[in-house]
């Protein structure tokens, strides 16, 4: 565990921001369920047509995300922590990603439908960006944590980070296909070449010296139910296809 240094003035005020923002996500991004006329997650999803939202299970992922950003934040308000060298070069990161998450959750719910997924995919550009920046200084200083701290520490940053860069390129899919969709864009063109650039973003973070498993876990995970959920449409459709001659069968039989 690194040596602690004199108090600057503003570490309070970050460990409070990160604190704060924690359950002000739950909160926020919860909001469809609770509040009459706000807008929940899977109405925004279905707000235009994206093929890269992956299989609605996927977004269980959020249920440990939470649990364990809820955890981060009061380990980091601990007293020791306030001056430590690994929580000050990554707590003002973290906490500027948390609050993003917690403005985008209000934007999703709230922000009229012609404008709701450009000023999502806006607000959710520095919002990755930072938690990114937060989990690459975790993962080249994680020799500065022990034990616990990596479990309670850098692996919910680096869940939140994996989630929110596969998050991003998925929303701005959506955003992209509804600009280009009247230039005659095959949409599964738009999903394949917004694809690419996800998995360049991945390989280009890994390679920053954040050879993080964890941070790649929730984007296999989200792929994966990505690919399940179009093998689900093409059964879905094989079998509605099926039963509809089987009517067609049943009927030519009868007359």
């Amino acid at each position: 565990m690194e040596n602690v240094t004199k108090t600057p003035r503003f570490d309070l005020l970050r460990q409070v921001l990160n604190l704060v923002a924690a359950p002000l996500i739950w909160a926020c991004s919860s909001l469809g369920f609770f509040v009459d006329g706000a807008r929940s997650p899977s109405e925004f999803s279905d707000l235009s047509e994206n093929l890269l939202v992956p299989f609605p299970v996927a977004f269980s992922i959020w249920l440990p995300i939470f649990i364990g950003i809820l955890i981060y934040s009061v380990v980091q308000m601990m007293g020791i922590n306030k001056t430590r060298d690994i929580f000050r070069k990554t707590g003002w990161y973290i906490a500027t990603g948390l609050w993003g998450i917690v403005a985008w959750g209000l934007v999703t719910a709230f922000a009229p439908n012609s404008s709701v997924e450009i000023l999502a995919t806006l607000i959710f550009i520095p919002s990755m960006c930072a938690l990114v920046a937060g989990m690459v200084i975790l993962t080249r200083g994680s020799q500065a944590l022990d034990t616990m701290e990596k479990l309670c520490v850098l692996t919910p940053i680096s869940l939140i980070a994996g989630w929110c860069s596969l998050a991003f390129f998925v929303g701005m899919n959506g955003v992209i296909w509804s600009g280009v969709e009247s230039w005659g864009w095959s949409a599964v063109g738009t999903a394949i070449s917004v694809l690419g650039l996800t998995l360049w973003w991945i390989i280009y973070v890994l390679r920053q010296g954040a050879r993080n498993k964890i941070y790649a876990f929730p984007i296999v995970w989200g792929l994966g139910f990505l690919a399940f959920r179009h093998q689900w449409v093409r059964l879905d459709r094989k079998c509605r296809a099926h039963r509809h001659c089987c009517r067609h069968c049943c009927r030519d039989d009868k007359s």
